[in-house]
């Protein structure tokens, strides 16, 4: 009896992660109240916060338990660098956006996570770790971009920190121009103009940059 009583509280807890997420995700963390995710979960208030204290911890758990996959994809594509290094970058990019276009939860933990979260100070308490998290996003095209150099793909003095801070950006501008307008973009269509104007662009700089 016991068991099934905390199997039940696991349910319980993972419906209330699972709609504060697509509350969160689709209005804001800061205009939906704990009342509103109780009642959407079908879960009474005061089961709502026994699993958690306030917003800022639901928030915090939501966070510890969703997952954006660039890091998945990252892990995959160092199995392929040795190879060729580039490949391996366009792969990360390609992988990681076709993930998101095809998962909502990955989608809606990036809305509501980094998709204009500057102006939620709901937020602001996990800043740190929210900025961590893009920070390793471009580290991981850092990794890729050190291999293409070591690999002779890249000139040996282009700056890799600069390199890597503009594919990020226009990595996560495809993906915010996709959320702004996503009856008008195709995330996948999108990826593949990326890719080609991103690679062309790294191999270009082989030839004209010093």
């Amino acid at each position: 009896m016991v068991r099934r009583s905390r199997e039940e509280a696991e349910e319980t807890r993972q419906a209330l992660l699972t709609t504060a997420l697509e509350l969160f995700a689709e209005r804001g963390a800061d205009a939906v109240t704990m009342k509103e995710i109780a009642t959407q979960a079908g879960v009474t208030h005061g089961a709502m916060y026994w699993h958690f204290r306030n917003k800022q911890h639901l928030l915090t758990q939501v966070h510890q338990q969703t997952l954006i996959p660039f890091e998945p994809h990252y892990l995959e594509q160092r199995q392929a660098v040795q190879q060729d290094a580039l490949g391996a970058l366009e792969g990360f990019i390609r992988g990681s956006l076709r993930a998101l276009a095809e998962d909502p939860q990955a989608q809606q933990a990036y809305r509501l996570f980094h998709y204009g979260r500057r102006s939620s100070p709901a937020l602001q308490p996990l800043s740190e770790q929210l900025d961590a998290e893009v920070e390793s996003w471009q580290a991981y095209l850092h990794y890729f971009l050190k291999q293409a150099k070591k690999q002779k793909q890249l000139r040996k003095k282009l700056d890799l920190d600069q390199i890597s801070a503009s594919l990020l950006i226009s990595l996560v501008g495809a993906l915010d121009l996709w959320l702004t307008m996503p009856q008008r973009y195709d995330l996948r269509l999108l990826t593949d103009y990326l890719i080609a104007i991103d690679l062309e662009g790294l191999r270009s700089l082989k030839k004209s940059m010093v």
